[in-house]
């Protein structure tokens, strides 16, 4: 399940500045459901989880990954999954916009 917003994100102006405005956002709310899921359709060991947490700029967007990596085939689409993406550059403030409403998950 995803669920979308139009979020507060940061922007470089032309005078070097920057600028805050609305912009998508699309994410999956709960991490650890989506884990859940993964692991009851046995692409997960029984008695340990561990993920790799990575990010992409491109294309006008940015997006936030985790990949199941003790398995045979961590690099596999099977095992990644992309839980946010939104349209701005990939500062640290944009960052927080999108991704602290993680924290308390991970």
């Amino acid at each position: 399940n995803l669920k979308g917003e139009i979020a507060p994100f940061s922007f470089t102006i032309p005078s070097g500045g920057e600028e805050i405005k609305g912009a998508p956002l699309v994410f999956i709310p709960h991490l650890v459901d989506k884990v859940v899921q993964l692991w009851h359709k046995g692409f997960i060991p029984a008695n340990e989880i561990w993920l790799k947490i990575g990010g992409d700029k491109g294309g006008g967007t940015f997006k936030m990954t985790f990949q199941i990596v003790n398995v045979a085939t961590p690099n596999s689409v099977h095992n990644t999954c992309v839980f946010s993406c939104f349209a701005a550059g990939d500062s640290v403030t944009n960052l927080h916009v999108a991704h602290d409403r993680f924290k308390d998950q991970v």
